[in-house]
């Protein structure tokens, strides 16, 4: 099955040729690491490609501004965008793309970030609750992903914990479980950003990539020079 390229050699290289299409891929990292400009990416691949994506974006990040620096104003109409705020109609938008995945040509699934309402639920009602709620999306957006053989790309936040001083994903084993491929995103040197694989079905665990985020989307790093 074609993977989704991002059209980055190095980040492509990394994983074995792109997104995989029939599981999830979970992208984590600090607040301002290159997240969504990472899920943006993957939106204007597929979109090149001749395909509709979804956006499901409960933080308010898509950005049409953004968008149009890297691509033209014809396309946004291939980008489905839903824009939940509470984490029950998160669920609900995401049941809404089963449904719109099985007549449309959708190419690729995104949610930026899932966990974002998750964390506002958690307060708000029990966590167990909230837990059996998040559980319940990533096995959906993993049956739509099966089903109709596409990627499905999600974003999460990180947190240190407590105990171990160690990052840990928001939802702690419930993403980690959910989603086939790992990616974890960190600001290296000045303006560069570091991708390394954590969870790969195929490819090594460990390996890295840096990248650039430029006004046309993401670019590779290059070669360092000197010393450094």
């Amino acid at each position: 099955m074609q993977k989704l390229a991002l059209k980055v050699t190095g980040i492509d290289s990394l994983l074995g040729g792109g997104l995989e299409p029939e599981i999830i891929t979970t992208v984590y990292g600090a607040s301002g690491c290159g997240k969504t400009n990472f899920a943006l990416q993957a939106v204007l691949s597929c979109i090149k490609a001749g395909k509709k994506a979804v956006f499901i974006d409960p933080e308010g990040s898509f950005s049409v501004e953004r968008y149009l620096q890297a691509h033209t104003k014809e396309g946004l109409e291939n980008v489905i965008l839903y824009l939940p705020k509470t984490f029950d109609e998160q669920a609900k938008a995401i049941t809404e793309t089963a449904k719109i995945s099985k007549t449309d040509r959708i190419g690729l699934i995104v949610v930026d970030s899932i966990v974002a309402l998750y964390r506002i639920h958690t307060h708000e009602a029990d966590i167990a609750k909230a837990n059996s709620m998040l559980s319940k999306q990533f096995a959906e957006l993993s049956m739509i992903a099966r089903e109709h053989k596409i990627p499905v790309l999600v974003t999460n936040q990180v947190y240190s914990d407590f105990d171990s001083g160690e990052l840990e994903l928001v939802g702690r084993d419930i993403p980690k479980y959910s989603s086939r491929c790992l990616i974890h995103i960190e600001r290296a040197s000045g303006t560069r950003r570091k991708v390394t694989i954590i969870k790969h079905r195929s490819q090594p665990e460990g390996g890295s990539a840096e990248f650039l985020i430029k006004n046309e989307g993401l670019v590779d790093a290059g070669k360092k020079f000197g010393i450094f």
